[in-house]
Parts: structure tokens; C-alpha cells; sequence
């Protein structure tokens, strides 16, 4: 894997993402505590269970993308960051819809382009790894053909396993 190029900038993204979510989830609670408004649960329940389930996502992807740099499949950490990206700014999405519902379906929109972009970007790197898995599955399978109908040569000439 390169040591310079975009790879090397990800964590500044990422520590802008946290940082934007910590405000805005400081804000949120701030109006919410100040007003005479019902918990966020009440009033918009499905955006703030989409927020929590991709900030779960948001996490797992992340952290997938802090193992990866230690293989050498450059494909998947590119994917998986994509993922990550595209999770973390899902989130602050979410949180502005909470916030501001107007500005809020703005935003969604804004998004919606860049996660079309993204995966447009993204198509070669998906079509590579769904190739490479069938081939992988399907030599998996031939493989076990093989042993389940008795066909396979043992490991040496003894006949020991």
C-alpha cells in the first residue's frame, strides 16, 4: 500500500466527521432539553433509528478500515472506506434532519449525489471483488466435490493425511 495519496488523509476526514457529530449531537441535545419538545424518539422515531443503526454501521466499517492497511487487498480498504465515508456522512444527514427538517431534506438530497457518485467511482472495485469471489467460492466447492466423492489423491505417496 502507498504511504502517500489519499490513503494518508483519511483519519483528517474522519476526525471531521466525529467532530461534526459531536456537535451536532451537543445541539441536538441543547434543543431538546431547552424546549418543550418531546424526545427525538417521539417525534421523528424512524430517522432517529436510522441514526443509531448507521452510526453501528459507521463504526464497524471504520474499524474494518483500521485492519485492512495490514493486508495487501488495496481493492476491499478502498470499498470499505467508501463505506465508512459514506456511513459517517449518512450520520450528520441524520442529525441535521433532526436538527433543521428543512435544511435537513437539503442535505439528504446533497447526499443522495454523492453516494450515486460514489458507487459510479466505486463499480470497478464492487465488479473485482464479486468476480474474484465467485471464482473463489466456485474453486471451493469443486474442491469439495472432489473429496466428498472420494476422487482426491492423498497429501503424499504413504498415504498418510
Amino acid at each position: 500500500m502507498e504511504e502517500g495519496g489519499q490513503y494518508k488523509s483519511l483519519p483528517a476526514v474522519h476526525k471531521c466527521i466525529f467532530f461534526l457529530l459531536t456537535m451536532l449531537g451537543v445541539l441536538l441535545q441543547v434543543i431538546y432539553a431547552t424546549g418543550n419538545l418531546p424526545s427525538p424518539f417521539v417525534t421523528n422515531h424512524n430517522t432517529a433509528v436510522m441514526l443509531i443503526i448507521d452510526l453501528f454501521a459507521y463504526t464497524a466499517a471504520l474499524a474494518t478500515v483500521m485492519i485492512l492497511p495490514a493486508s495487501n487487498s488495496t481493492n476491499m480498504y478502498e470499498l470499505m472506506n467508501n463505506i465508512s465515508l459514506l456511513c459517517g456522512t449518512l450520520a450528520l444527514v441524520l442529525l441535521v434532519l433532526l436538527l433543521d427538517p428543512a435544511f435537513g431534506w437539503f442535505t439528504l438530497a446533497c447526499w443522495v449525489v454523492y453516494f450515486v457518485i460514489i458507487v459510479t467511482k466505486s463499480y470497478q472495485t464492487l465488479k473485482t471483488l464479486s468476480t474474484d469471489a465467485v471464482l473463489y467460492v466456485r474453486d471451493k466447492l469443486k474442491e469439495l466435490k472432489r473429496r466428498l466423492n472420494g476422487s482426491e489423491e492423498p497429501q503424499n505417496q504413504n498415504g498418510d493425511a
